[in-house]
């Protein structure tokens, strides 16, 4: 998720926390006690996306593919994490004089450790992934639920514009209700209707906001944030269920690898997908636009089919029957073994291999191009696609132990 969308998340769960357990009479007051919920639960739950750092200050961009969402985004690195952010608290309060019971270090350490596998959990349900069992199982998890940027979360958040303690924390999450409400409208992305109603939702829990007690209010936004995150995952079942009887049908002589799904802002009827599949020579990937409605909305009205035109993948025509429920946009198709072949050969395409889960690969001129069709939006390189020139050797400089996503095709 992004981390706007983490930080709300942290922000309603320290409040919530903050009303439902007790405050000791010789710890902390209960401002103080309040202030520090919410504080430690949003910069918790940003803690994990530090992982970058370690990119940043190499600039390499293999790295920050085998490194964001990594060792930070496991049990161990949560329990880690949160120990630090925990003794930093500690030593917050030493600083400003504030005493702490036995009962509010109890608190402040499980909320160390819940904002930290909250992140974790909250970033399960995108298709970049995580791998939060490390050590135990190295491969990745993929929960394909909702979009990195889910706009009906933030309204779910509304509440707090009359929550909060100060007013600039109120006119803050005022500000970023109305810039998704603007973006809904105005990306593209988002069916008129749906951004319609996600309007609906917001000024229906501002109301909660406004009327309830503020307890009441933020268990109704938990609540709502749950059920439409349960939403989109039912749906998403329903759409993975139809997909396979329609891939059944349609290419009965080929073998699905993996259905990688991706819903659209808002939108629980439209899915972006992604197969991966293969014959007894081929390596094939095919990209579409599932519409789990069609009679609602079918698949050639869903939005965001444009962000797939211009990219760097050599995507061509999926030659196929029109179908209300499925838009194609294209497909690649390469020798089986040819993506094998070359993490044999080549240390960067090997470690490339432990991150991409729709991987693909074209030679050009004096090099291979090399991507995860996950994430290709643009004709040039971008963070998902490497250039590997022939000759040129530039392993990483460590070995991490994730499991390629196709292992199944390296066999």
């Amino acid at each position: 998720m992004d981390n706007l969308t983490h930080t709300l998340a942290g922000v309603l769960v320290g409040e919530t926390l903050s009303r439902v357990t007790r405050s000791s009479p010789e710890g902390l007051p209960e401002p103080q006690r309040r202030n520090l919920f919410v504080t430690l639960m949003a910069i918790g739950s940003n803690v994990p996306d530090l992982d970058f750092l370690s990119s940043a200050i190499s600039g390499d961009k293999l790295e920050y593919m085998l490194e964001h969402r990594g060792h930070t985004h496991t049990i161990i690195g949560a329990v880690i994490g949160a120990a630090i952010l925990y003794a930093c608290c500690l030593l917050w309060c030493r600083l400003r004089k504030q005493q702490l019971s036995s009962a509010d270090r109890i608190q402040l350490a499980g909320i160390s450790l819940l904002a930290l596998l909250l992140h974790v959990t909250m970033d399960f349900t995108n298709n970049y992934g995580v791998h939060p069992l490390w050590p135990l199982y190295n491969g990745w998890l993929y929960g394909d639920t909702v979009f990195i940027w889910e706009p009906l979360l933030w309204s779910a958040a509304a509440p707090l514009v009359f929550i909060l303690r100060t007013n600039l924390a109120r006119a803050l999450i005022g500000a970023l209700l109305l810039a998704a409400i603007g973006a809904c409208f105005g990306s593209g992305l988002v069916p008129t209707g749906f951004a319609i109603f996600m309007v609906a939702i917001t000024i229906a829990m501002l109301v909660v906001g406004r009327q309830l007690q503020s307890k009441a209010a933020l268990f109704t936004s938990i609540g709502l944030w749950l059920a439409i995150t349960l939403t989109f995952a039912l749906s998403r079942i329903n759409a993975e269920s139809q997909l396979r009887a329609f891939i059944a049908q349609r290419y009965p002589g080929e073998t699905v690898l993996d259905y990688v799904l991706t819903p659209m802002p808002a939108d629980p009827l439209c899915w972006n997908v992604m197969l991966p599949m293969t014959t007894t020579d081929r390596y094939i990937v095919r990209h579409g636009v599932w519409a789990v409605a069609p009679g609602i909305v079918p698949a050639d009205r869903c939005p965001g089919r444009g962000l797939f035109k211009e990219i760097t993948a050599p995507l061509a025509a999926v030659t196929d029957a029109p179908s209300p429920s499925m838009d194609w946009q294209g497909e690649i198709v390469m020798p089986r073994d040819e993506l094998s072949a070359l993490a044999t050969t080549n240390c960067e395409a090997a470690a490339f291999l432990q991150f991409a889960r729709v991987p693909w690969a074209m030679r050009k001129e004096e090099s291979w191009i090399v991507g995860d069709l996950r994430y290709d939006r643009e004709p040039g390189l971008g963070f998902a696609e490497l250039e590997l020139v022939d000759g040129v050797v530039n392993c990483p400089s460590r070995k991490l132990p994730w499991l390629p996503p196709r292992s199944d095709l390296l066999r």
